[in-house]
């Protein structure tokens, strides 16, 4: 199978398809289409910086950041021009984020806001790698004088011609991704390549049915290898558009509004989806609560009857009325929540266990996903 760097899949389409959305992004409640040619600039103006600061090939930089643009814009940067990518996941309190940063090495840290850049401050010292702090968004820091911290904007003012060039060297072994487990209090990050990437990313482009122009919503956060290789690289490379929203609390409500065609998600999410069903259904009127339980607990002819009145509303009012792929890495999940989504018609993939019958994965992806999810 053909190696892929995510970054030069975007240059790819870039060329190709320029004008064609690949991003969304919510502002004060409107979503603005981010093109692939645009996708392709902005994150060649960040990597020419990093090319500029000396990165590439042994180093580390981390986004600590809720899943937005600039995250997603910052991480295939890393990739393209060498270095390897540390998403942390930004509740991560200051002295695990300590640890993360100085055990890695990280040189530089993409940081989203104030509060994030606090953190990072409070453990600057004990991260004696660490030379360079990014700022998403400077509400709050504008007057703000720090030799080690810059805006996004200001880091990315000056392109270099040889980014084209950096990612096309990308090799195969060259390390990626770093994931830090959350369940561990200390440790060492596990690394994938990029051709591990490659690898993944091809063998679940080839399970799940998705399509160019298929929609999805960033329900987890960047620091979730869900979120970073099954959605945003796997959306890139299979031209799925990924609709990022304002803020992670907003879920159900871009769901209502977006109704995507594919959901890449965790356990967590189905099990908040099922207990909010279950209680809006208690909390119905008696002949609705009657209604909603006939409608996904009975089959046959009456259940199809069933399917084409009430359970339509139902999805609908979850934001799953389009869903025709839903899939999970990790945890499984817990049975009524999917229970409940099979009463819908959805059935819930686990990417990283084995599929049944001919289309069996093998033994390498077995393995990188169990290392993944480690």
């Amino acid at each position: 199978m053909q190696q892929i760097c995510v970054p030069a899949v975007v240059r790819r389409r870039a060329v190709s398809q320029a004008a064609e959305t690949i991003l969304r992004t919510k502002h004060r409640g409107v979503w603005k289409a981010i093109t692939w040619s645009e996708l392709d600039a902005t994150v060649a103006r960040i990597g020419s910086a990093l090319l500029t600061a000396g990165f590439g090939r042994g180093d580390v930089a981390a986004v600590i950041s809720e899943t937005r643009p600039e995250a997603a814009y910052a991480d295939l940067a890393i990739l393209g021009c060498g270095a390897a990518s540390l998403a942390i996941h930004p509740e991560d309190e200051a002295d695990r984020l300590g640890h993360i940063l100085a055990s890695s090495g990280t040189r530089l840290a993409f940081v989203e806001n104030e509060e994030q850049l606090d953190k990072v401050l409070s453990i600057r010292d004990r991260c004696p790698a660490l030379g360079r702090i990014v700022v998403f968004e400077m509400k709050g820091l504008r007057d703000y004088v720090d030799a080690m911290v810059v805006s996004l904007a200001a880091f990315a003012e000056t392109p270099r011609p040889d980014w084209p060039h950096s990612v096309q060297a990308i090799a195969a072994d060259q390390p990626a991704v770093i994931q830090f487990s959350r369940s561990e209090a200390s440790g060492f990050g596990r690394i994938l390549t990029h051709g591990d990437l490659s690898h993944m990313i091809g063998a679940a482009a080839g399970r799940l049915a998705i399509r160019p122009g298929d929609e999805r919503l960033a329900v987890l956060r960047m620091a979730d290898i869900t979120e970073r290789a099954w959605g945003l690289y796997l959306g890139l490379q299979t031209g799925c558009i990924s609709n990022y929203p304002e803020r992670p609390d907003t879920m159900l409500e871009n769901l209502q509004e977006l109704q995507p065609t594919v959901l890449g998600a965790n356990s967590g999410v189905w099990a908040s989806l099922h207990a909010l069903a279950s209680l809006r259904a208690k909390n119905a009127t008696r002949s609705q609560r009657i209604a909603y339980e006939w409608a996904l607990g009975i089959g046959g002819a009456k259940g199809m009857l069933a399917g084409l009145i009430v359970l339509p509303a139902v999805r609908r009012e979850f934001g799953l009325n389009r869903l025709r792929v839903a899939y999970v890495g990790g945890a499984a999940v817990q049975q009524a929540a999917g229970e409940w989504a099979a009463s819908l018609g959805i059935t819930i993939q686990r990417l990283d266990e084995p599929a049944p019958g001919p289309d069996q994965l093998d033994e390498r992806y077995q393995s990188l996903m169990h290392n993944a999810y480690a």
